[in-house]
């Protein structure tokens, strides 16, 4: 039983991927089952972590990377699927996939000149990004095409450089790869180990 119970995490996070893409087959975007189904994958992600750390023996490098690759599906999805026909600036798309953008390349060129690989962190920023990322076609569905999602979208730009800069500054500071630190304040303490 212990054995199947460590494999929960890793699960959920390989279910949020097929769930991420199925997103793409779902018809229409904003639907309710392609809602449903939006929900139940961001569910997982906040799963995945919180079983992992509960469960004896369940937290590994490999189910860490692995949700770093969710994760990006996920926004991926987001970013092509569902904002596509949610009713907001036009701009914002641009500017979301941009973002998208400059967060790999951040995290994998700071993480390839420090650490020679690409080092995407689940720093508490970028955690509570995801977080907001994730509410905003949920906030979509429920008010539909109001102003308060445009409003939202600007606070959820904001929110994104600061984690993407604090990322890729923890990346640099860092002496060794870490996937267990929380925020810039932790590098000093993770560089002394």
């Amino acid at each position: 039983m212990n054995q199947i119970a460590r494999k929960i995490p890793n699960l959920l996070t390989l279910s949020r991927i097929v769930l991420a893409l199925s997103l793409i087959f779902i018809s229409p975007p904003l639907g309710l089952i392609s809602f449903i189904v939006y929900c139940i994958a961001g569910f997982t992600d906040m799963a995945d972590g919180f079983l992992a750390r509960r469960i004896p023996n369940a937290e590994s490098i490999m189910g860490a990377e692995l949700d770093s690759i969710a994760d990006l599906v996920l926004a991926m999805v987001g970013i092509f699927v569902i904002l596509p026909v949610m009713q907001i600036w036009g701009w914002f798309q641009f500017a979301a996939i941009g973002m998208f953008i400059v967060k790999v390349l951040s995290a994998s060129i700071t993480g390839l000149i420090k650490h020679k690989r690409p080092l995407f962190l689940a720093t508490l920023m970028n955690k509570s990004a995801a977080l907001f990322l994730f509410l905003c076609p949920i906030i979509y569905f429920i008010t539909g095409p109001h102003i308060i999602v445009n409003f939202y979208i600007i606070f959820l730009i904001g929110w994104f450089i600061v984690a993407i800069v604090e990322e890729a500054i923890i990346n640099l500071m860092l002496n060794k790869p870490s996937k267990s630190i929380k925020g810039i304040w932790q590098v000093r303490e993770e560089n002394s180990r």
